[in-house]
């Protein structure tokens, strides 16, 4: 009998420490992502796909706009019934999480934004893409970096959105070590300000990115690592579009693509990870019209800045 009652006892502390848990999680709402121009059945199949991605977070109790409508609807019913206490109160948020997604010229700009409703406080990450599917497969990598993560999204919740570290970590030890001398694609992933000829480079944790050139153009590349040595190089053929310049006819630039070697950067990442220097493969120009010449050995010193993860 007293075997039985500590079985029962045991299990009602394990059941009240569990709904505890679950009471100290902030309320996350997600709501309606904005579109412009790409259609609202896309975004909000976007929308549902990302709140999926917070629920595997496993960080937050999330709602949205429809939800909370419902919550509303059933408590306005409870209370025409004669209710002073009813069972379902609607939740208020903690965090607010927002969508927007648009083009560029032919680029696809998707941004994910987190407020914080009592300071009004903002994060926010953004991704570009050449297609919607793209940025469909890359929405669960935006999210986790949304908040402050890289690796598996059911993982524990993450410091940048409840405040508190995930179980195990102290505050502020992952952040303080210093990268690994062989860094991994992951640690690369994010926004990037280009050296010349670059306006902004998106990489991603696949050793896959994108760059928007100065002249309007975009550029595929591919990331690959040697012990700390990081080598990103062009991904696809050569392309008019990619040499174009208020100083550079296009005939001139479709002279440049058929002669020019790809371009490739050898970079070291800093040890904070907000820095690539190193150096640029690429091409120098002499002359101009048939006499133009394209010089493939010229090598130069570049460098990234990151923007954001």
């Amino acid at each position: 009998m007293k075997r039985t009652a500590f079985i029962i006892g045991t299990m009602l502390c394990f059941t009240l420490v569990s709904i505890a848990a679950q009471a100290r999680q902030p309320v996350l709402r997600v709501s309606p992502f904005v579109d412009a121009g790409i259609g609202s059945s896309e975004a909000s199949m976007l929308e549902r796909l990302i709140a999926s991605y917070i629920v595997e977070l496993r960080a937050f109790r999330v709602i949205d706009s429809q939800g909370q409508e419902m919550a509303l609807n059933e408590t306005e019913a409870a209370l025409s019934l004669g209710s002073s206490a009813p069972q379902a109160i609607p939740l208020t948020a903690d965090y607010i999480v927002s969508g927007t997604i648009g083009r560029i010229g032919e680029i696809y700009v998707f941004t994910l934004e987190i407020t914080r409703v009592t300071s009004g406080e903002k994060q926010s990450v953004s991704d570009t893409a050449v297609s919607i599917s793209d940025i469909v497969l890359r929405a669960r990598g935006l999210t986790g970096s949304l908040f402050g993560r890289q690796d598996s999204p059911a993982a524990l919740p993450v410091s940048a959105a409840v405040d508190r570290p995930p179980s195990g970590v102290a505050p502020g030890v992952a952040q303080s070590l210093d990268r690994r001398k062989s860094p991994s694609a992951t640690d690369l992933a994010g926004s990037w300000k280009g050296d010349k000829g670059l306006e902004t480079v998106r990489l991603f944790p696949n050793a896959t990115g994108l760059a928007v050139l100065s002249g309007g153009g975009t550029l595929k590349v591919r990331v690959s690592i040697t012990g700390d040595i990081v080598e990103i190089a062009q991904d696809q053929p050569n392309d008019a579009n990619m040499y174009r310049a208020s100083s550079v006819t296009f005939e001139m630039a479709r002279l440049i693509a058929s002669q020019a070697r790809p371009m490739r950067w050898l970079f070291t990442l800093s040890s904070d990870g907000q820095h690539l220097s190193g150096t640029k493969e690429s091409i120098s120009i002499s002359g101009s019209g048939v006499s133009m010449v394209v010089d493939n050995n010229y090598v130069r010193d570049a460098s990234w800045t990151r923007i954001s993860r």
